[in-house]
């Protein structure tokens, strides 16, 4: 998605936080991102501190404030792998302020 935004002009940033259960997934989620992948730790327990679960999107404005929360199983699916689901998230990506 973020190299589909790139190719319209549109130059938005990924971050991808792994949970504190996943360290041994890293290397295989790192070796498929294009861009950073970064591990929670005990130490920092951003996934506890942001009260997020797996694919939770968080979309922050070019302000640097959150400007749209989508829990997984909300009211707007965060499901990338399906195709309706992608096309809906791009845009609400690509329509972020």
């Amino acid at each position: 998605m973020q190299k589909e935004l790139k190719l319209e002009g549109k130059d938005i940033a990924f971050v991808a936080v792994n949970s504190l259960d996943a360290v041994a997934d890293q290397p295989n989620l790192v070796s498929k991102c294009d861009y950073p992948l970064l591990q929670d730790t005990d130490a920092v327990t951003a996934w506890k501190k942001m009260g997020g679960v797996k694919d939770d999107l968080y979309v922050y404005g070019t302000d640097g404030k959150l400007a749209r929360f989508l829990p997984f199983g909300g009211p707007v699916s965060t499901i990338l792998s399906d195709p309706i689901d992608y096309a809906n998230l791009k845009k609400i990506v690509s329509e972020t302020k």
